[in-house]
Order: C-alpha cells, then structure tokens, then sequence
C-alpha cells in the first residue's frame, strides 16, 4: 500500500514528461488555418506566394531549390525564392565563415612572421643602408601566407556566386558550404608557417648583413618554411574541384 502513491507519482511525472514532449512536437509543426486542398499548407500562405490552393502541391519545387512546397511551408521560406531556401542560406553562412577563417588568420600569421622579418632586417639596414633593397626581400617572403588566403577567399566567393560569379546554384549542392568551410581552415592552419619563416628570415638577413655571399642561401632557407603554406593551397585547389565550386 505504501508503494501505491510512489506508482501514482511516477505514472503523473511520466504522464507530464510525455505531454510536454507532445506538446513541444506540435509547437515545431505548422499547423494550417485553412487548408481545403489538405496538402498541409495554409491556403492564404500559398496564395501569398503563388502556389495553387485548390490543388495538392505539396511535393512541387517551382524554384527548384531542392525543397519541395510542404519543406518551405515548415520552414517558413519562400518556395518561388532559391536564395530563400535552408539549404543555400547554410551554405552561404559556411562559406562566409571559411573565407573569414582563409583571409583573416592568414593575415595576421603574415603580419608576424612579415614584423619578425623586418625587425632583424632593419637592424642590417641601420648598420649597412646600402643592403636595403635585397633586405625587402627577406621581409617580403612572409607575406606569400597572406596571398594565399586572399586568393582562396577570391576564388571562394567568386565560384560560389557571392561576388557575381558565373553561377549562384552552385550554393544548391548538399555539401558546398561545408567545402568552404575546409578550405578556410586547411588555409588558416597553413599559413601558421609564416611565422617561423619569419624567423629564418631574419637569420638570413643578419648573416647577409655580414656576408654578402648568402644572400641566395638565406632566401633559399626562408622559402623552405613556406612549403606547408604551398601544400596547404594546392588542397585548397583540390578542395575547390571536389565540392563542385571549381571545375
């Protein structure tokens, strides 16, 4: 008898769960006012938005976004709009996001690695101002990282139609977005090299300042730290022919 109210408690707290469960579930469904076709859209919404209310149209795609009249009633966009449509406006926020990731690390991982270089290369330039010239050099070299983020970004938002390129339905395809955002970040993570390009550069730099002779040596050693930076752009190319944005 003492475990009888425990079983009551018990059967209410489930009772409740379960209903509010229910509950939750029908708020998330969109429920028709008037719907005298019964395909499960509103007849208002639909005359709204140039579908036919006395015919199910449920399963059409008049802009061909890859979801269908009922999808668009559900997530409350627009079935006449392509750029409306869930699939494009995740893409298109994916692909802002690796642009950001490609332009904006590379750029400061340059600025540092451009900073180390000049730092060294500007104490050779006080003691030996006739070097300056081939110091630019040494300083450049870092910037290379930056170029590469700049590229991608440019190729990125071009391929994708965000700039006006030669075809916005690419943003249509399931895994474009997702593409992007790869691409942003193989870039961001390679372009970590310009640092210790930096670093060696300003090595290289002070040895120049003392030896003519290595200046081609110095620029040699520089360039090798950038090889990861150049890997990490030809995956970005392949990454662009893979997810349909390029080729």
């Amino acid at each position: 008898m003492k475990k009888l109210p425990l079983f009551v408690v018990g059967v209410l707290v489930l009772g409740l769960f379960a209903g509010g469960m229910f509950t939750i579930g029908a708020i998330g469904d969109r429920v028709p006012l008037i719907d005298m076709d019964h395909d499960g859209m509103d007849d208002e919404w639909e005359g709204h938005h140039g579908l036919d209310n006395t015919t199910n149209d449920a399963q059409l795609d008049p802009d061909e976004d890859g979801m269908t009249n009922i999808a668009e009633y559900l997530e409350y966009t627009d079935p006449q709009n392509v750029e409306d449509s869930k699939i494009v406006q995740e893409n298109r926020m994916l692909v802002f996001i690796g642009v950001a990731l490609a332009m904006g690390v590379a750029a400061v991982m340059s600025s540092i690695g451009i900073g180390i270089a000049g730092a060294g290369a500007t104490g050779v330039a006080a003691e030996r101002p006739d070097k300056f010239g081939r110091l630019i050099v040494y300083q450049a070299l870092p910037m290379t990282q930056g170029i590469y983020g700049l590229l991608i970004a440019i190729l990125v938002l071009n391929f994708t139609g965000l700039t006006g390129g030669p075809e916005f339905a690419i943003l249509k395809s399931p895994y474009v977005g997702w593409g992007a955002l790869a691409i942003g970040i193989v870039i961001a993570l390679s372009s970590v090299s310009a640092i210790p390009q930096g670093m060696t550069a300003s090595a290289a730099a002070a040895a120049f300042g003392r030896n003519n002779k290595v200046f081609g040596q110095g620029v040699i050693f520089s360039v090798m730290s950038e090889t990861m930076a150049i890997f990490g752009f030809l995956v970005a190319i392949f990454l662009l022919i893979a997810s349909g944005m390029l080729g």
